[in-house]
């Protein structure tokens, strides 16, 4: 089968590759070696837990990274040209590759993480490999960690008015609110150890277009620049990344996210096994997460349309 394909290609026996803290059980269990990364930075993390089985110091550290990631990128901008900061479009396009970065790394991992183990929405971390568990602790305290990053420097830092404090738009509160109820999803699936695919399924689907997403909007921003005004190649990347977009865009948020949404609503809800492994309040509450983030698409789901029909055409010329 398809899926069996995947696995044979992504993964190789342990004892080829296992890390060196591994057990002799986990060795003689095949795993994706894309996901050794994964394993060997959670496992070498100081942990700081605030349950049992819940670790934020893999988080922090990611929070303290992407921090650290976002400054370079402003530098490197300025460097090249870009106003120097608080310039808005040199700490938007910094944030822009940011993003870029996490969703570049996260997807490998979530697509390999899926298909290491039978898929089933409901599903209890406690059945799996403890490879595995770390792997979906380290994923989903690593998108934590980003959102927590992007909270406090986006939301709190850049926007901080002195005298003031944070000035914050609509378009920030529905950012923020999206990071806090995110963060919560995982970090509730993580309690009861359950549920965990739920999230992972929303997470790949979702961020499966953010990285084109990010590359449109820095390249957008890019053609404002006087430095850029000359260039031809980033109209024309900017016209072919904006259908690639939106194609990809269409696909995931009218096909895939709907189904898969449908899908872990009907094995957390309608199920025995859902309803034992997850609480049934708990499952009601991810609901609206779920649900909420393809509702709000429908707006730029007909903006890629209309997108799509008109082909690559750069705004007030031909198409191209």
């Amino acid at each position: 089968s398809f899926h069996q394909f995947i696995q044979l290609t992504m993964c190789k026996k342990n004892d080829q590759t296992a890390p060196t803290n591994m057990t002799t059980h986990e060795e003689k269990v095949p795993y994706p070696t894309i996901l050794l990364p994964w394993i060997r930075a959670y496992r070498s993390t100081p942990k700081l837990y605030i349950t049992r089985e819940i670790d934020i110091g893999f988080s922090i550290l990611c929070a303290f990274l992407f921090t650290i990631l976002r400054i370079s990128y402003r530098h490197l901008l300025v460097s090249l040209g870009w106003p120097s900061s608080p310039d808005p479009d040199t700490l938007f396009v910094s944030a822009c590759m940011a993003s870029f970065c996490h969703s570049s790394i996260i997807l490998p991992g979530l697509a390999a993480a899926l298909l290491s183990q039978p898929y089933r929405p409901c599903g209890k971390l406690s059945d799996s490999p403890p490879w595995y568990r770390d792997v979906t602790h380290a994923i989903m305290s690593y998108c934590t960690g980003y959102m927590i990053y992007d909270s406090i420097v986006g939301y709190v830092v850049e926007t901080w008015q002195p005298g003031v404090g944070p000035v914050l738009t609509t378009d920030h509160w529905m950012f923020l609110v999206h990071h806090v109820l995110t963060s919560l999803y995982m970090i509730s699936a993580r309690f009861v150890g359950a549920g965990h695919m739920s999230a992972m399924i929303l997470m790949f689907l979702g961020e499966f277009t953010a990285p084109i997403m990010n590359i449109h909007l820095i390249l957008e921003k890019a053609m404002e620049q006087p430095e850029f005004r000359d260039s031809s190649w980033i109209p024309l990347a900017f016209v072919y990344n904006e259908q690639i977009f939106a194609f990809f865009y269409c696909i995931f948020r009218i096909f895939f996210g709907p189904l898969a949404a449908t899908h872990l609503t009907w094995d957390l809800i309608l199920t025995e096994r859902g309803r034992g492994n997850v609480p049934v309040w708990l499952s009601l509450a991810w609901m609206p997460m779920c649900w909420g983030v393809l509702l709000g698409s429908i707006p730029w789901i007909q903006t890629c349309l209309e997108t799509l029909q008109r082909g690559p055409v750069l705004s007030g010329k031909d198409e191209l």
